[in-house]
């Protein structure tokens, strides 16, 4: 079968006569059926940001290939495939994703919690833009407009802070506080989790104890982790993606244990996941999900790339349960 016209069945492109000469092709035998099956649940769920289709699908095929007289490379193959790629709607997901929400001017005593499943962007009354990811609380007082720049965050932020020299832009959280030197970055600080995790992508940004003594500034790349259990500050350069993309639509994860992709999970979905298995909570997961496609669907990538198998129990009065096996 001509991988263009697979391609264009698949992008909802095909002509009739394309998909008449597909559909006789997937019938010729039970292993087209199954190959076809395989590669149309990868491609619908998953497909690589920014990249020729074409490319993309040549190397599916290809890999699919070299690898296909060997079962074991062919299910590690199939992990990856499914695991390393982005879904193809990306830019339309993340434009839609960030035009529904509604950009919103605060000024006085306020405070802003968002619900897991949603996202929140506003404007502070300075000029400083700020995104709140799922289950995000932020606040501050009435000085604010006065010049007291002081906000609180309990959650995960992006910020695009104004300069101002003359009225730093303080940021507190539950372990560390940060000064903000006019800058775009990330802090995720969950009460949960009990850490803090900070990525600035440009300017500079200071971060303070809880003494008020400021112990360093980070440089753009740089991803500062403190750790409540003993404070312990570590820096390091870091894939800035691997930090705001989430402000986009999308999670990406990198060797990431499956506890800590569920606690994800629950905040953009508004579910509950019970994992019941130990060793599956400590495996390891490399890919890429969506917050604009439905969970189901991202369990189904999750199910492919890793030995997780699920069950969805919908509830009237409380989030969806999902258990982990």
């Amino acid at each position: 079968m001509d991988n263009s016209t697979i391609i264009k069945y698949l992008s909802g492109v095909a002509s009739e006569q394309e998909v008449k000469n597909l559909f006789q092709w997937i019938n010729t035998s039970p292993e087209n059926r199954k190959d076809f099956i395989e590669m149309k649940k990868n491609w619908a769920l998953t497909s690589v940001a920014n990249e020729n289709d074409e490319v993309v699908w040549q190397n599916f095929i290809l890999a699919k290939q070299k690898f296909s007289k060997n079962k074991f490379f062919k299910r590690q193959f199939i992990q990856i495939a499914a695991s390393i790629l982005l879904i193809f709607s990306l830019g339309f997901a993340t434009k839609s994703l960030v035009s529904k929400k509604s950009k919103l001017w605060y000024s006085s005593n306020t405070i802003i919690e968002v619900p897991a499943g949603e996202m929140s962007k506003l404007t502070l009354s300075d000029g400083t833009s700020v995104i709140l990811n799922s289950g995000t609380t932020f606040s501050y007082s009435g000085n604010f407009s006065k010049g007291e720049r002081i906000v609180q965050l309990d959650g995960e932020a992006f910020f695009d802070v104004e300069k101002d020299s003359k009225h730093p832009f303080i940021i507190k959280t539950k372990l560390l506080d940060f000064k903000v030197y006019g800058t775009s970055f990330n802090i995720e600080a969950y009460p949960e989790s009990n850490q803090v995790s900070t990525t600035l992508v440009e300017g500079s940004l200071g971060f303070v104890n809880k003494k008020g003594d400021e112990l360093g500034k980070l440089v753009p790349g740089e991803n500062l982790l403190c750790k409540g259990i003993d404070n312990k500050i570590n820096i390091s350069n870091v894939s800035l993606d691997l930090y705001t993309s989430w402000k986009e639509g999308t999670i990406i994860f990198r060797n990431e244990k499956l506890e800590n992709v569920a606690a994800k999970l629950e905040r953009w979905y508004n579910v509950e996941i019970v994992i019941r298995s130990p060793k599956l909570a400590n495996e390891l997961y490399f890919g890429t999900v969506m917050k604009n496609k439905p969970i189901d669907q991202i369990l189904e990538v999750l199910q492919v790339a890793s030995s997780l198998k699920y069950q969805i129990i919908h509830r009237n009065d409380k989030p969806t349960l999902i258990y982990w096996e």
